[in-house]
């Protein structure tokens, strides 16, 4: 026999050996050799290696072409996405990530003859999924921890979620199956926990609540989701083992110190976790597991309190931090002598209804607190009973019995009430671990919290002072109470308050505030309170009057007052009054007149009065926010008035406002039309009193209308006020003062007088008298101006009208004047005559008459102007001047 040989036999000999041993979950080379033989429909997963599918190939014996369709693709009609040849590749089959990630889904073998797809599918290729959670089986049967802290002490689990765990579910497709942990032979386990110490040990066990060491290496996980230590292969809901982080080691030390410790999964089914990467690393979430947290800490208890300190009336809360979803005792310490009833006496109390604070009937408290002797309970220094009965309103209680969250923590709400006492407070949280209270292990923290009194504070917008009818802000703080009641004193008011909307009734403090007859204002989240207060419709006198704004529904009784915060504010009330003016006490028909007023205490109008000869007008004008009011007596109205006197009244409705003299028929009907007395109506019973008819036969007119007005007005039933007022209404006229001779290029202004308004537009024309139509071959050019001026205040009762004229391109003539009312029936007219040459210089005479007489004889002749040759007849001043100069002449001759 030859060497070679020899080596030959020797190489087959050792595969016959391999072939004939049992597969199990053995830890080979690294990695966990698990149900390797695939048959056919079986599921495998990417980066699997040493896979004998001859199984799976075995329903059409040496087709050894696979091929993966699209989901979309007819498999026996089309040729396949993706295809390889396992020829000599089915007894060791790697599920390579070049190959088949991507692809996942039914491979087939290939028909040779068509490419068509062999039915069925010859394996299901899936990406392995992996991830890992932290779970505590105290809280609710098993609360996600992950990344929280938790008590030394706690009791952990691990649930791993994967789709891996059909490698060991179905038997017949996958084999051989054991159904045992490990890696030993007849095993089947394949993914291992890993559990890294803040030091960076990794565990492979873990110790229970018996101290014994519980594997979490090597796990055969069957069933999804897998949850480590619980029974029926891993889905609970019984619990077979935990991980306590409480043990012990052998010498007494805390097995696992306070710390962070880091948690991972990972698969070795196979060697996938070497064969499919992600780049160069472990692919997480495929072979890997992301990593959790869990921070041990010491099995203590806190409490803090939100606020320091808390104004009564105001709610505080104290947050509770230890083991996650124990039970914890919390109560106000030394209260169990207060009285929540009692002012100044009660103590804050636990708020109704709060999650996980023990609601049900008739829970007896019988915890025996910490240096309590073991014979006290909680009831005995807690305000309350010691059966708390949390689901009834009406019982309230200074202590409970809280479940913490799964995250450790519970915050819980005191409430306090205008009777707590002003005080500090000490809130405790204790529990006791132990079997009994003398071999206890209590754990316990307390925090002090403040109790103060509150503020109430008023203020009244502006200065303090407001007519009868206006709207007055009040506002403030209040710290004290969430409601503000608001009474008023003041003269001949309740001595003890006086409801604010009827200040003649007295306040009623009954209560519960429900009952409270006076009105109130909410406060808000930051403190403070506001109310707008309308006195339009109250009875009150002009005076001085004090605001009470109080914490509690409580008149100004002293043993009451002394109950509560309050403040007050003093105002003063004044009675509304209204005065009005005209724009013109003399008015031109077809002016427009202006009454303009001012209306105090905040009326929405006035009524306007106008009472003249056959006339009577009743209007109302809107009084605006600064108490002023504006109307028009129109253009239209006035050009049809009779000249003579007018009265006005302008009527104020007072804070009612209500017009209690009125007369609704005026300007409407035609007609008889009375004035009526509502209020005097109103007071005797009787409806529609009339005081004077105002229209139709037999009506008042002018000053008897205004006067019988106004004496209804002043009936002591009504409430209203006026003021009166009048005007003359007068023929419109414009009278031209006396304008003179003027030279041509003088610059002179016309002046005239009028009765028209001021800023009435009027239309002057200044033209020749000759200025007539003309033949064609005649000259007809106009010598003139025109314009349009305003009328201006005058200062002697009249107002004024000025036009300026420059006379440069003037002909010496005789000038008319026109002045026009644009819109008024109004016309001036008047004479100048303009003359050639300019005006005489005013030192002629005063020269000749200061030299030598002679020499002014001499010379007279030659001084008198020649009489002029006409182109046509001047004018009348023309002549006058002419005469003047000759009579000059003729007298210095004779005294020469």
């Amino acid at each position: 026999m030859t060497k070679r040989l020899t080596i030959a036999l020797v190489a087959l000999a050792m595969f016959v050996l391999v072939a004939a041993m049992p597969v199990s979950a053995d830890l080979f080379n690294g990695y966990y050799r698990v149900a390797p033989t695939i048959n056919a429909g079986a599921t495998v997963f990417i980066g699997e290696q040493g896979l004998d599918i001859t199984g799976a190939l075995s329903a059409h014996p040496g087709v050894n072409t696979i091929g993966w369709w699209a989901s979309a693709a007819d498999i026996q009609a089309t040729s396949p996405t993706v295809s390889f040849d396992l020829t000599n590749r089915a007894t060791q089959f790697t599920v390579t990530q070049a190959e088949f990630d991507g692809y996942e889904g039914e491979w087939y073998q290939v028909n040779p003859a068509t490419s068509h797809a062999f039915v069925p599918s010859a394996f299901n290729v899936k990406a392995p999924k992996l991830d890992v959670s932290i779970r505590d089986p105290a809280q609710n049967d098993g609360a996600d921890v992950s990344g929280k802290s938790i008590p030394q002490g706690s009791q952990i689990q691990f649930q791993i979620g994967t789709n891996m765990y059909t490698v060991l579910s179905d038997v017949t497709k996958r084999s051989p199956v054991y159904n045992n942990a490990g890696s030993g032979p007849n095993s089947d386990g394949y993914i291992d926990l890993v559990v890294k110490t803040e030091s960076g040990t990794v565990l492979q066990k873990l110790y229970d609540i018996n101290n014994t060491q519980q594997s979490i290496v090597a796990l055969n996980v069957t069933t999804q989701p897998y949850t480590w230590g619980r029974a029926n292969a891993g889905r609970g809901p019984g619990i077979d083992y935990v991980w306590n982080t409480a043990a012990l080691t052998p010498t007494g030390e805390k097995a696992y110190p306070a710390g962070t410790y880091v948690v991972s999964v990972q698969s070795k089914l196979n060697n996938m976790k070497d064969n499919y990467l992600s780049g160069a690393a472990a692919y997480t979430g495929r072979t890997v597991s992301e990593t959790k947290t869990i921070t041990l800490v010491s099995d203590t208890v806190s409490i803090t309190a939100n606020k320091d300190s808390v104004v009564r009336t105001k709610p505080f809360s104290v947050t509770i931090t230890g083991k996650p979803s124990a039970f914890y005792n919390v109560w106000v310490k030394n209260t169990v002598n207060m009285n929540i009833n009692d002012y100044d006496n009660a103590p804050p109390v636990v708020t109704k209804f709060q999650e996980q604070v023990v609601d049900g009937s008739n829970i007896t408290y019988v915890y025996q607190y910490q240096n309590g002797g073991g014979t006290k309970t909680v009831g005995d220094i807690a305000f309350g009973q010691e059966s708390v009965i949390f689901n009834d309103p009406n019982s309230v209680y200074s202590y409970a019995r809280i479940k913490l969250s799964t995250s450790g923590s519970r915050t819980v709400e005191f409430s306090t009430t205008h009777n707590t006492k002003a005080q500090k407070y000490t809130i405790r949280v204790e529990t006791n671990n132990g079997p009994s209270y003398a071999l206890g292990d209590f754990k316990g923290d307390e925090v002090d919290v403040k109790v103060e009194k509150g503020a109430v504070t008023v203020v009244a917008a502006g200065d303090q002072s407001y007519y009868l009818g206006e709207e007055i802000k009040l506002s403030g703080t209040n710290t004290e109470s969430s409601t503000t009641y608001l009474f008023v004193i003041g003269p001949n008011l309740p001595e003890k308050g006086g409801v604010l909307t009827e200040p003649k009734t007295d306040v009623t403090p009954v209560p519960p505030a429900a009952f409270w007859n006076s009105v109130k204002a909410d406060v808000l989240a930051d403190n403070t309170w506001s109310y707008k207060w309308g006195t339009s419709n109250i009875d009150l006198d002009a005076g001085t009057y004090t605001i009470y704004a109080v914490s509690q529904p409580y008149d100004k009784t002293p043993t009451l007052l002394a109950k509560a915060a309050y403040g007050t504010v003093s105002i003063i009330i004044k009675k509304p009054f209204v005065s009005a003016t005209a724009s013109q006490s003399t008015v031109a028909k077809g002016d427009r007149v202006y009454l303009t007023g001012t209306a105090e205490g905040q009326p929405h109008s006035v009524a306007v009065w106008i009472l003249g000869k056959n006339f009577a007008v009743r209007a109302e004008e809107t009084v605006n926010s600064d108490s002023t009011f504006k109307y028009e007596i129109k253009q239209e109205v006035t050009k049809t008035l009779y000249s003579g006197q007018y009265f006005v009244v302008v009527q104020h409705p007072m804070q009612n406002d209500v017009f209690d003299i009125d007369s609704p028929g005026l300007g409407v009907t035609t007609g008889d039309v009375y004035v009526y007395n509502y209020a005097l109506g109103e007071a005797t019973g009787i409806n529609d009193i009339s005081i004077f008819k105002i229209q139709g036969a037999g009506s008042l007119q002018g000053s008897d209308a205004a006067e019988a007005l106004v004496q209804g007005i002043n009936d002591p039933n009504v409430d209203d006020t006026y003021t009166k007022l009048q005007f003359l209404v007068e023929e419109p006229i414009i009278t031209i003062d006396s304008i003179g001779d003027r030279h041509v290029g003088d610059k002179f202004t016309i002046n005239a007088k009028t009765n028209l308004a001021v800023d009435d537009e009027i239309l002057v024309q200044v033209y020749s008298s000759s200025f007539k139509p003309t033949q064609k071959s005649q000259s007809g050019e106009f010598s003139g101006a025109t314009g349009t001026i305003k009328v201006t205040k005058g200062e002697t009762g009249m107002n004024q009208l000025t036009f300026d004229v420059d006379s440069s391109t003037f002909k010496p003539d005789e000038y008319i004047v026109t002045e026009d009312a644009v819109i008024q029936q109004a016309t001036g007219t008047a004479l100048f005559n303009v003359l050639e040459g300019a005006a005489p210089t005013t030192n002629t005479t005063t020269v000749v008459t200061t030299f030598v007489p002679t020499t002014v004889v001499t010379t007279v002749p030659t001084t008198v102007p020649p009489t002029p040759t006409p182109t046509k007849s001047p004018g009348y001043g023309a002549l006058i001047a002419l005469i003047g100069l000759g009579a000059v002449a003729f007298i210095v001759v004779r005294r020469h």
